[in-house]
């Protein structure tokens, strides 16, 4: 006798079939996208550094400029710690600013991506006394 049974050995492959795929469409409508006017790039101008910020600033009031330094130094402080924590700033007449993406560079630096959202045409505009408050300190 031989080693090998004489048991039949039938195998059976079965094909796989797999059925179309059902495809309804939505009966929504999607929501269209008004560009108004499309993003354009910007030609990059020269950096202002802190000491002409400062000049530029003090020329608008008539406060003198060692008086007004510390307050814009405060204010820049407080923005760029906000701006780090996330927070969202709403500040007229500059407009809304808020932190797209941030990026750790290390040793305590970081890049943030911000998106500012400027006003309208003349909203927020006079950082100085209007023309109103001119008037009304005239009739005393």
């Amino acid at each position: 006798m031989s080693g090998k049974s004489k048991a039949s050995s039938k195998t059976v492959k079965l094909k796989t079939v797999l059925p179309d795929p059902v495809v309804t469409p939505l009966n929504v409508t999607a929501p269209t996208t008004k560009i108004v006017n499309p993003a354009v790039s910007v030609p990059q101008g020269e950096m202002i550094k802190k000491p002409e910020f400062l000049d530029r600033a003090v020329s608008r009031t008539d406060v003198k400029k060692r008086d007004a330094k510390p307050a814009i130094e405060a204010a820049l402080a407080v923005l760029a710690e906000a701006l780090s924590n996330g927070e969202e700033l709403n500040l007229p007449p500059m407009g809304k600013l808020r932190v797209v993406k941030s990026k750790d560079i290390g040793e305590g630096a970081k890049v943030l991506t911000l998106k500012l959202r400027t006003m309208k045409d003349g909203a927020g505009l006079g950082a100085g006394p209007s023309d109103r408050d001119a008037d009304e300190t005239d009739e005393v």
